[in-house]
């Protein structure tokens, strides 16, 4: 459920390697190691806190976690979930306007419209469309990367030979990892989507089995758009793209870009659809709390529509920025107010001590 929600937002269209990583040249694996560590221990540390204390929804899990500031979370999850729909809206808009030649606003509109209609049809529908787009997808980036890597691997070798990193001239290995690090933070607005999933979990080991697979999946789409991108690097033709995947495959038959559209299309949809659910299950969640009746069909709607129809306005905005700026600050908030009080109050499940029921073996 984890790559299903992350992969759209994360690096679908190859332009969020390029601001979190490939920018780099030859230094930018580091970025995708520090990824796939981090990853893996706060997604174990996630859902092991999930499992043991049955916190299926994202209100539960920040209670736990900051207590009365739980609304923290709130005031940033939201916004950077409509700026995420924003880049999903804009992504979708390009891809249909250079693979099937139509409108910008007609691929906002498909997205708006296909993600309202998954998301109404609850949790079990969600699950089964979000698992399909992730295994075609991600054998579609192992195809994609292996014609583009095939038909530019000579670059891609003077760029390691020379340790070309002429984009980013003064930073060292140190900043890749840093940039990396930072990047795991995009995961916490990733992570309310996947607790309703954390049900089936049923021991220890089946968290942390969880959390390194989603360490090593998080980073497999990661590093086949990297190696695809230092193909091309540093071309600004490629670099300087909205969307980087269009421009790396146009010399490819265009059976192979109608494809890659139609695979990213559904899992940009399968992004918003994730984001969607666990605000609403966050919505119910308040209003039974406080004893109030949960959402009918018709606000469940509205609070969809509204959503997205937000991000659509702020796709105006543009990928670059979006991601450049708008990722970078939401990810180091999310950190901040998620990422610490995880690692504080749970880092005591790294430890070899810890029992089933929570508490350190004495």
């Amino acid at each position: 459920m984890f790559q299903a929600v992350a992969i759209g937002g994360t690096y679908a269209t190859g332009r969020e390697i390029i601001e979190f990583g490939a920018v780099f040249g030859a230094l930018g694996w580091g970025a995708g190691v520090a990824m796939a560590v981090v990853g893996a221990v706060l997604s174990y540390l996630v859902y092991e806190t999930a499992r043991r204390y049955r916190l299926f929804d994202y209100s539960a899990m920040t209670r736990h976690l900051i207590g009365r500031f739980s609304w923290l979370f709130d005031v940033i999850y939201i916004p950077f979930a409509i700026a995420i729909f924003a880049v999903l809206s804009s992504a979708t808009g390009n891809i249909l306007r250079d693979t099937l030649g139509l409108d910008y606003w007609v691929g906002v509109t498909a997205i708006v419209v296909v993600s309202a209609v998954v998301t109404l049809q609850g949790t079990d529908v969600i699950e089964k469309f979000n698992g399909i787009g992730t295994v075609l997808l991600m054998a579609g980036y192992v195809v994609f990367s292996i014609l583009v890597i095939a038909t530019h691997w000579d670059n891609l070798v003077r760029v390691f030979s020379a340790m070309d990193h002429s984009l980013r001239p003064d930073a060292g290995i140190g900043d890749a990892l840093l940039v990396g690090a930072i990047y795991v933070g995009l995961g916490f607005v990733v992570y309310p989507s996947t607790l309703m999933t954390v049900r089936h979990l049923q021991s220890r080991r089946d968290a942390a089995a969880a959390g390194i697979l989603t360490g090593s999946l998080f980073v497999v789409p990661w590093f086949l758009t990297f190696f695809a991108l230092m193909g091309f690097y540093p071309s600004p033709v490629v670099f300087d793209a909205p969307v980087p995947w269009l421009v790396m495959l146009q010399e490819h038959p265009g059976f192979i870009v109608l494809i890659y559209g139609v695979l990213v299309g559904w899992t940009l949809v399968a992004t918003a659809v994730g984001i969607l659910q666990s605000i609403i299950i966050r919505v119910d969640q308040t209003l039974i709390e406080t004893g109030r009746p949960t959402l009918t069909f018709a606000q469940k709607s509205a609070i969809t529509l509204v959503s997205l129809l937000v991000g659509a306005l702020l796709a105006q905005i543009g990928i670059i920025h979006l991601i450049a700026i708008g990722y970078l600050i939401g990810a180091i908030a999310l950190l901040v107010v998620f990422g610490l009080p995880l690692v504080v109050r749970s880092g005591k499940f790294l430890l070899p001590g810890a029992r089933e029921t929570g508490e350190i073996a004495p």
